[in-house]
């Protein structure tokens, strides 16, 4: 039996989602790619603006991240804003994000308005005489709230009124819809360069979780052959938070049952348990009470019609609300809908994308946080 000091994990922060690595493994090309496009900034002039495009878990955020801490380790001409838009998805909470790195507080949420705000942050810049660089990551979000087209603008136009102001623009996305959604006038101002992440392959994400294994456990804790399974269950999902996840949370059980090594049936349990809903769980957590209301309702009840959904919330929605929510859902890749004839009329269906198990499974989880 394991000692209650003892554990098999030499660094458990690896396993850490927020974690960055010293050394990125298969992105050279892309960071290359994105210091070319930043490094006018470096030298006092503006930042091109970059569209960065690629499915989820293959590097996106942890590059930003690597390239930021770089630039500010070495440069004092150029201010660098990371924005979580699940998060950070209205104008005011973008512009109290960047408040907040050139400060260090962000500024109170009412009381100040958006306009007095936007002024301080861009007088700063001009003043301090440095560029800046801001990265909607899942700026997705953002277009759901309507809001991607006024801030983006804000940000790059900043110009026309601060003359010495020099800005730019690093947008992350997983969809490829981007150019269909932005507003012309917007397209024209932002001319972005891409920058595309291509998902892993399976060896590539065997290396990435074996390099992470030996990190993050004591030698011995668990086979290459187990790494190898983890990738294949990762593959499967197409996200290399998944394996990530499945690592950890498998290390866990088998501390959990005072194991010096991780077996098969760890993994296993970890996957079933816990590691397949990371990217459920990831889409669910930053819906609003309302809208996992909805789902819950989608998943409890298949094929349900719009006026039923309707009736079992009728009591926290209106109208317009309801439509929201649905094309949030909607565009979330949770549900999908379709029209159906019902006697002279038409009314839309819904069905859930996953499992119904497994939502109910993670709302269930949620509620209890």
């Amino acid at each position: 039996m394991l000692m209650s000091d003892e554990t098999i994990f030499r660094d458990e922060q690896v396993f850490n989602p927020n974690y960055v690595p010293d050394t990125l493994l298969f992105r050279d090309k892309e960071t290359q790619s994105l210091v070319a496009l930043l490094r006018p900034g470096l030298r006092g002039g503006k930042p091109h603006n970059t569209l960065i495009i690629g499915p989820p878990g293959t590097g996106k955020t942890s590059i930003v991240h690597h390239i930021f801490d770089e630039v500010e380790e070495i440069s004092d001409k150029m201010i660098t804003v990371h924005i979580n838009c699940k998060l950070s998805n209205t104008k005011f909470s973008v512009l109290s994000e960047i408040h907040k790195k050139l400060f260090g507080f962000r500024p109170p949420e009412t009381g100040v308005p958006y306009t007095r705000i936007y002024e301080k942050v861009m007088t700063h810049i001009e003043r301090k005489d440095i560029s800046m660089v801001v990265a909607l990551d899942d700026i997705d979000f953002l277009f759901e709230q309507k809001y991607a087209n006024d801030i983006m603008y804000d940000i790059l136009r900043a110009y026309e009124h601060f003359p010495r102001a020099r800005t730019g623009i690093i947008a992350l996305l997983s969809k490829e819809d981007f150019k269909e959604v932005l507003a012309t006038k917007l397209y024209s101002v932002f001319q972005p360069q891409e920058v595309v992440f291509a998902p892993y392959s399976m060896g590539e994400m065997y290396e990435i979780l074996l390099t992470r294994a030996k990190m993050g456990f004591f030698p011995g804790v668990i086979t290459p052959e187990l790494v190898e399974y983890v990738a294949k269950l990762t593959v499967d999902q197409g996200d290399l938070r998944v394996g990530i996840n499945l690592l950890s949370a498998s290390g866990i059980i088998a501390e959990s049952k005072a194991k010096r090594k991780i077996e098969k049936e760890d993994i296993d349990t970890a996957y079933e348990k816990k590691s397949r809903f990371v990217i459920l769980k990831e889409k669910i957590v930053v819906l609003s009470l309302l809208e996992r209301s909805l789902l819950k309702e989608i998943a409890l009840n298949k094929n349900i019609r719009s006026g039923e959904l309707r009736e079992k919330v009728k009591e926290t929605v209106n109208t317009r609300s309801f439509s929201q929510a649905i094309s949030k859902l909607e565009s979330y890749g949770i549900i999908d809908s379709s029209v159906v004839t019902v006697g002279r009329g038409r009314s839309r269906t819904f069905l859930p994308r996953d499992s119904p198990k497994d939502i109910l499974s993670v709302l269930e989880e949620l509620s209890k946080c």
